[in-house]
């Protein structure tokens, strides 16, 4: 007799795909934006002084500045995008050290001095000295850079960003607060994807390339560590980097129980 016909049926969950490739096409949209809107406006410029073919000076140099800061824009995008790549596929190896925060504080508010003068925005380092912890000194002054470099941008005239330290269940912490124009609450998540903007025009118009934040969440994540915010729109925000407990050898908790004085240094107006 004839065996009974059969049916193999096999499922796949294609879920996960179907939400990488949703990503990759956000993200190669995301890139051909930001870089065509520079492209476009030095494009247009460079066009401008051919055709035009300007004998005035001073309306040249005008017009070669923005042309500079267009490319300046691109080459921070560029050097944003290759450094996420990296870190992201694994390529970015730490170089794990104690090192005392509260050193390498001072001198990143001291790079940032002149620019929060000028931007008439006072920088509070308050970081308890010493206040030691593991991580790698240059991607550690990577992430404090792109936290306060938001900070001051956004920020209004008069305003005040503040650096502070604490240990909390022997995880070492850092905190950037500013009293700038806050994150909306359905946003706060959102801001550490790549090219998140909360506030689009205002974000450009400073410079931003919308993958600070994104770079600050992946190195924390290769420090063992991680990086929240908390904030209230019109109110400022606070970003916390937690890192994880030191080695018993290496003593934070005593260093800061022992009633260290916080070291302030102080920038802007």
């Amino acid at each position: 007799p004839d065996e009974p016909a059969g049916a193999l049926i096999l499922f796949f969950d294609v879920t996960r795909l179907e939400a990488l490739e949703r990503v990759r096409r956000e993200f190669v949209a995301d890139v051909s934006h930001e870089l065509r809107t520079p492209l476009t406006s030095i494009k247009a410029f460079v066009e401008n002084l051919i055709e035009e073919r300007l004998v005035d000076t001073n309306e040249s140099l005008k017009f070669l500045e923005i042309v500079r800061k267009h490319a300046d824009r691109m080459g921070a995008l560029i050097d944003d995008l290759t450094d996420l790549s990296l870190i992201e596929t694994g390529a970015v190896a730490l170089d794990l050290a104690p090192l005392d925060a509260s050193e390498l504080g001072q001198d990143v508010v001291a790079q940032f001095a002149f620019r929060a003068q000028t931007a008439h925005v006072e920088i509070r380092l308050e970081l308890p000295s010493p206040f030691p912890l593991v991580a790698d000194q240059r991607r550690l002054w990577q992430v404090l850079v792109n936290l306060i470099d938001n900070a001051i941008k956004f920020s209004h005239r008069g305003g005040v960003v503040h650096i502070a330290g604490d240990v909390r269940e022997g995880r070492p912490r850092i905190t950037v607060t500013d009293t700038g124009v806050g994150i909306p609450p359905d946003a706060q998540e959102q801001v550490f994807h790549r090219f998140f903007r909360a506030d689009k025009a205002r974000s450009r118009e400073l410079g931003g390339t919308g993958l600070g934040l994104a770079i600050v969440k992946h190195l924390m994540r290769l420090h063992d560590g991680q990086v929240s915010v908390v904030s209230e729109l019109g109110r400022g925000a606070t970003f916390t980097l937690e890192f994880p407990p030191p080695p018993a050898s290496n003593p934070t908790d005593q260093g800061l129980s022992a009633g260290a004085t916080p070291k302030t240094g102080t920038g802007g107006s």
